[in-house]
């Protein structure tokens, strides 16, 4: 196998797709975004916490 990629012009959409799927009681995605939130987001006296990839390094901060 040379690559896990589908289409390198949807993975990132697949890849935060994914996530969802994976675990939906912690994660949610925010329509028309390639944004994941906390499946429970805003929580009242925690702290949001902003993590991001690019340039080739996906999915090396999924789960962040």
């Amino acid at each position: 196998m040379k690559k896990l990629i589908n289409d390198a012009d949807t993975v990132v959409d697949e890849m935060l797709d994914g996530m969802v799927a994976a675990h939906p009681e912690y994660v949610r995605r925010l329509d028309g975004r390639q944004v994941l939130v906390r499946s429970d987001a805003p929580v009242d006296g925690k702290v949001a916490v902003v993590s991001g990839g690019g340039s080739g390094h996906e999915p090396a901060h999924a789960g962040y």
